[in-house]
């Protein structure tokens, strides 16, 4: 008796096991709401993610009160189902018996500083439409390029659209900077950039281009001593005393692009935050090299002014489109204001757009929406 009931228990543990691996662990309702599970072995399972949190995306969520209660439900997994979330993309994660783990059972995954997060996508908007996989895909190449100035190599992932074969043209050219706790799978994980431009593209809103998005933290997913060593970038660089070792290995990428892919040598660059302003230094420093410069809750000095910034100067002659994004809830929106304010005063020319968010990803991947828009009616 006592064997047979041991082997009912092995075989009512290998049911629920088999069953548990059926049942999805995220699943998105048709009402907005989202249900999370984990079906592991734990005795208390919380879910922490960024739709929990209001104000500043720091998707470090320091605050662990900011969670949900998954409780058992008869399938024997730790189950929570939340209240109606607005169609966007988020992150999130379980906190196993005290623990942070990744969803073992969502491949959809973003690094952000030294942790693995997990993705999904609350649809039911035009715009997060753009968020999802298209039919007509490209690839991204892995690559390493070489920074002199350094004396190392950096990671940079480089998008090929599918009509790069096809087309046989010459090819724009899109560089995009992460922030400061990103690297170069950031905006291919969290940005959804290649879902955004493949499905802009089947739009027909703006043209085929490569994006190029280096590693401008150099492992900051790994050595977490490594985040801030590299940002010495201001806008009024000729007043920096130390090498902008960042810009010129940019500098260094954009002849290497230039030189391994077929390109029609019109650039354009972006960034966001603090990647925001190497983007507009690496415009500075290489004159001539870009027509249309994004600004993505740009990171502001207090006392900038048009006069002192090198950002803007070509601007005056009109040779550079430069658009700067802010939300009205970013913590520089006073700061990008007053810029544009003092912008249009020196008759600096320039694209202005405040939109609603802060200074997260949900906003930014609005401002890339909007920037490849403006891209594209400039390529008409």
């Amino acid at each position: 008796m006592k064997g047979i009931r041991c082997i009912l228990l092995t075989l009512l543990v290998s049911l629920t096991a088999a069953y548990a691996r059926e049942i999805p662990s995220v699943e998105v309702h048709e009402d907005g709401t989202v249900t999370f599970r984990y079906c592991g072995n734990a005795k208390k399972v919380k879910l922490q993610a960024d739709f929990l949190y209001v104000g500043e995306d720091s998707s470090d969520y320091t605050d662990h009160s900011k969670h949900l209660r998954m409780r058992k439900d008869s399938t024997g997994c730790f189950c929570v189902t939340t209240r109606p979330i607005v169609p966007e993309t988020y992150t999130y994660c379980f906190r196993i018996d005290g623990k942070r783990k990744p969803d073992p059972l969502n491949p959809d995954t973003a690094w952000q500083k030294l942790h693995l997060w997990n993705v999904f996508t609350v649809g039911g908007t035009p715009k997060t439409d753009l968020y999802l996989q298209p039919e007509v895909q490209g690839h991204i190449d892995e690559m390493w390029w070489y920074s002199t100035g350094e004396k190392q190599n950096r990671r940079v992932n480089i998008y090929v659209p599918a009509a790069y074969d096809s087309v046989g043209e010459p090819l724009d050219v899109l560089y995009l900077i992460h922030g400061i706790n990103g690297y170069e799978g950031s905006w291919t994980e969290r940005g959804r950039a290649i879902q955004i431009m493949e499905n802009m593209v089947a739009q027909g809103r703006c043209k085929p281009m490569l994006i190029v998005m280096p590693d401008v933290n150099h492992g900051a997913h790994e050595d977490a001593a490594s985040l801030h060593t590299m940002w010495n970038s201001v806008m009024h660089y000729p007043k920096q005393k130390r090498a902008h070792y960042v810009e010129d290995a940019i500098i260094e990428l954009i002849h290497d692009v230039d030189t391994s892919y077929n390109v029609s040598g019109r650039n354009a660059i972006a960034g966001l935050s603090d990647g925001a302003r190497v983007a507009a230094n690496v415009a500075m420093l290489d004159p001539g090299a870009f027509y249309a410069v994004g600004m993505f809750s740009p990171v502001i000095p207090k006392n900038q002014t048009p006069q002192d910034s090198t950002l803007l100067r070509c601007s005056i002659d009109g040779c550079v489109m430069y658009s700067v994004f802010i939300g009205k809830s970013d913590m520089f929106y006073g700061r990008c204001k007053k810029m544009h304010k003092r912008m249009e005063a020196a008759g600096l020319k320039h694209r202005y757009t405040e939109m609603g968010g802060g200074h997260y990803w949900r906003t930014w991947r609005e401002c890339l929406i909007r920037f490849l828009d403006q891209i594209g009616e400039e390529q008409q």
